[in-house]
């Protein structure tokens, strides 16, 4: 990884400006970053090159409340593609951002499953919430291809 690169963190309220929005617009990327999101970038020479956005789903279970992160929006600039970027960023999520006990998920575009299996993920069919498993019936619904997945550490 190049020394030139910063990485960034700040919860969705706290981001001053409008940069984020636009990289990820810019690289085809539709989500909104709301309010309560943590995010997480890395720039060089103050240009975002990379982002990810972890957003809290808290579901509550009879008298339990299970908290739940569910990671979004993990994009590398189109120009900066297999460089390392993608998997440097989800490693600092996946061991600095997220407790141990908390469960982390990810919608992966079929493309991007092996990506994320290197990483430490695998299919969470059953091992999801129900919030988690009603949207990925949903997308998958509208022909979506996408996989549901959990970090397994």
């Amino acid at each position: 990884m190049a020394s030139n690169i910063n990485i960034h963190f700040a919860i969705g309220k706290e981001l001053q400006s409008p940069n984020l929005g636009r990289f990820y617009k810019r690289n085809g990327h539709k989500g909104r970053i709301q309010s309560d999101d943590r995010c997480i970038w890395l720039t060089r020479d103050k240009e975002i090159i990379a982002a990810a956005r972890l957003s809290t789903i808290t579901e509550h279970h009879s008298s339990e409340q299970r908290k739940t992160v569910l990671l979004r929006g993990l994009w590398v600039d189109k120009q900066q593609r297999s460089l390392g970027l993608g998997s440097y960023l989800l490693k600092e999520i996946c061991t600095k951002q997220i407790n141990l006990d908390v469960d982390l998920f990810c919608f992966a575009y079929e493309d991007a499953v092996p990506f994320y299996q290197k990483h430490g993920f695998k299919t969470a069919a059953d091992s999801a919430p129900p919030y988690l498993l009603n949207k990925h019936k949903a997308y998958n619904s509208k022909g979506q291809d996408i996989q549901l997945m959990v970090y397994s550490n």
